[in-house]
């Protein structure tokens, strides 16, 4: 997000410059409203760029796996049509990881997945469930039931 300020406070800086009576004109961008508008379109639209739409990352109700190895079972999403911040992960990873009694939860990359209150496709991290110990149990993950198997 920072860099995307950044990117358009260089854009703004080119886009301005000096005539020869000392005044501020626009030479590429007619109006302030403009430039103001083409300033939020590129930070509304930005999360969606860095999701990876080939990945489709899918939920999985059950896994079974074995001690070490590691599944993706969901995707953890931020408002519809952005990626989460580090900070709402990092507060999913804690919460997830007290709820666990057979391993532990690792965000893996960007993708996307269908969400059916964003009514359509929206962009996600990877949930990844690692296997720590064997056992049998049943958790929510991001507001979905998952039934896990350790072996």
């Amino acid at each position: 997000m920072k860099r995307i300020f950044l990117y358009i406070v260089a854009v703004s800086c080119v886009l301005l410059e000096r005539n020869h009576k000392g005044l501020v004109s626009m030479t590429f961008l007619k109006n302030a409203s403009v430039a103001l508008f083409f300033g939020i379109s590129t930070l509304a639209f930005a999360p969606v760029a860095q999701a990876d739409k080939s990945n489709k990352v899918k939920f999985r109700k059950s896994i079974t796996l074995k001690v070490g190895q590691a599944a993706i079972v969901h995707g953890a999403r931020g408002e519809c049509g952005q990626l989460p911040s580090k900070a709402h992960l990092a507060k999913s990873k804690r919460n997830l990881d007290l709820t666990l009694e057979t391993g532990h939860i690792a965000f893996g990359k960007p993708g996307v997945r269908r969400s059916s209150s964003c009514k359509g496709w929206t962009p996600v991290y990877e949930t990844i469930f690692v296997a720590d110990r064997p056992g049998k149990e049943t958790v929510k993950i991001h507001g979905d039931s998952v039934r896990i198997t350790v072996k």
